[in-house]
């Protein structure tokens, strides 16, 4: 079911609606034009093997019952990588206004739509930063006539909302307030959509669309795809009730940032274009060294004191924890500094100072961190973030069994550092003396 670019408007046509359209007074956007995208990369069907089989279990099912069933979405795995998703799939509740879903990696990168969240997960439900981007509909059309090229596509991005945590969804919840009137040819019927038809036009500051996210999890998914509800009402509105909803005027649709999240594979859908993007390194549990025409795997070194945290990405790393500092403490919150751990309820952290904190984020497996040879059932995943107005620069490990399953977080803040790649192994070990260390297999 392939979608061209310009099919990628309509299901941005969301819901009709009994509003007005009003015209703006503001118009809070800027253009850009689209860059040449990356060449494209050969990961063979699995990442739309594992699409379709979703899209055709959410097309015949019930999308309310999905979706309320559906599992919290974690903050790290929402700004993993570079923090950028893309729509895949497409659904409305009522199938007779639509579905559809992406079957190649061109349909992705011609699709001009894009979600990036930015931030820094101190817990997995903190609140984040949305940027959006939407390709204006004129300048499609002019694409699909054959008049300009992908690259000269004007897109409207969007200034940063807050995507937040809602307790009683178990969703990240953000509001798009960036909504165009758009009259539906041959009828009175006005419907609202997320791309501008024309350069010009200004969003309508009466209505906002709702988002509602949660992770897809199933057994034979391994890439990261979240399922997003929407829905318009007015702007300022704070009732969340949908009991009362008129059926069809939900949609849902499925994004996903190309990621498999159990191996170091990255399916890259085009560059994002923030500042300092998060970079990231991630480290298979294993290597399969039990295959004949695999060379013998090289010994683990600890860390050279000088080396830089940005050679992460040149060679495999794990931390192994001290048994003897973690037997007991492994399963609570704890925060170093200085080569010293406190419980992360009685720590003091100076100003200015270094520090890391330990998250633990499954009771019953966190132990698993402490094995001889860690690397044999836990995955590592660093993420580099470099220092902004809002936030220090950080390192963010995040450990997991090779199925998908948290163990926990270490997140490492530099106050007083700009880059989080130049930080120096030695820099790091000054905060966590000897309770952990830092070993690389070249």
């Amino acid at each position: 079911m392939q979608k061209s670019p310009m099919r990628a408007l309509w299901p941005s046509l969301l819901f009709a609606l009994l509003f007005l359209a009003v015209a703006a007074r503001t118009l809070n956007a800027q253009r850009e034009r689209q860059l040449e995208p990356p060449p494209p990369v050969e990961f063979g069907t699995k990442f739309f093997d594992q699409l379709r089989s979703l899209f055709g279990r959410f097309r015949d099912a019930d999308l309310q019952r999905a979706f309320e069933t559906a599992s919290p979405v974690p903050c790290s795995e929402l700004i993993s990588d570079n923090g950028e998703w893309r729509e895949v799939a497409f659904f409305n509740e009522d199938r007779r206004l639509g579905d559809w879903f992406h079957e190649t990696l061109e349909e992705v990168k011609s699709d001009l739509s894009v979600y990036l969240f930015k931030g820094l997960c101190r817990s997995e439900k903190n609140s984040l930063q949305l940027v959006t981007k939407f390709p204006v509909r004129d300048s499609i059309d002019a694409y699909n006539d054959r008049k300009i090229t992908l690259q000269q596509v004007d897109v409207n991005v969007n200034a940063a909302v807050v995507a937040s945590f809602d307790t009683r969804s178990e969703a990240y919840a953000f509001d798009l307030p960036y909504l165009y009137a758009v009259q539906v040819p041959g009828t009175p019927s006005m419907v609202y959509s997320l791309v501008a038809p024309h350069l010009e036009d200004r969003y309508d500051p009466m209505v906002t669309n709702h988002w509602e996210c949660k992770a897809v999890h199933a057994a034979d998914v391994t890439f990261q795809f979240i399922i997003c509800r929407t829905g318009t009402m007015p702007r300022g509105s704070t009732v969340r009730d949908r009991s009362g909803a008129t059926f069809g005027s939900s949609a849902y649709f499925i994004l996903s940032d190309g990621k498999e999240a159990s191996t170091s594979v990255k399916l890259s859908f085009g560059g994002g274009d923030d500042a300092h993007p998060p970079a990231t390194v991630d480290v298979p549990a294993n290597l399969a060294a039990n295959v004949s025409s695999t060379p013998p795997l090289r010994a683990w070194e600890t860390a050279e004191t000088g080396g830089r945290f940005s050679e992460l990405a040149h060679g495999e790393f794990r931390i192994r924890f001290k048994q003897t500092s973690w037997m007991t403490k492994v399963g609570a919150s704890q925060t170093l500094t200085d080569g010293k751990m406190v419980s992360l309820a009685l720590a003091r952290v100076p100003d200015g100072a270094d520090y890391c904190i330990w998250i633990p984020a499954s009771p019953t497996l966190v132990s698993r961190v402490l094995d001889p040879e860690p690397e044999k059932s836990v995955t590592n995943t660093v993420i580099m973030s470099d220092s902004t107005r809002l936030s220090p620069a950080a390192l963010k490990f995040d450990m997991k069994l090779p199925i998908g399953e948290r163990l926990g977080t270490l997140q490492c803040f530099f106050p007083r550092a700009e880059s989080a790649g130049a930080i120096s192994f030695d820099r790091w070990n000054a905060i966590v003396g000897d309770h952990l260390s830092l070993e690389v297999r070249p």
